[in-house]
């Protein structure tokens, strides 16, 4: 069961890679980043792959060394899973909510230089 954190922070850098160096081309609603903002237009569709790809590697590493640490340090195998999926759940909403804001800000930047 210790490897569950090895196998979590693999498929998010893996997932990281993949985004990174085959990005969706167009706005779809199958693959990529897809949030309401995301979508939203051309610019936030591209930042929003580009940053959380960036975020998915970053996250998936911190993954592989905190989840290795908790696995090695939890020997019980039932609250090692448990807490691999508590924390793969908190990585994943940092990652939306890191993103999220970055789009915002970029949204707004763009916004208050359309109006003047």
């Amino acid at each position: 069961m210790q490897n569950i954190s090895i196998l979590i922070g693999a498929i998010f850098i893996i997932s990281g890679f993949i985004l990174l160096y085959k990005p969706p081309k167009d706005i779809n609603p199958i693959y990529g980043y897809r949030t309401k903002r995301s979508m939203n237009n051309m610019t936030l569709w591209k930042e929003g792959n580009t940053y959380s790809a960036k975020l998915l590697i970053k996250y998936g590493i911190a993954y592989l060394v905190v989840g290795a640490i908790i696995s090695f340090i939890i020997t019980k195998d039932e609250y090692a899973l448990l807490i691999n999926l508590i924390l793969m759940i908190l990585v994943t909403i940092l990652l939306f909510v890191s993103v999220e804001k970055r789009l915002k800000k970029l949204s707004s930047e763009s916004h208050e230089k359309f109006l003047g």
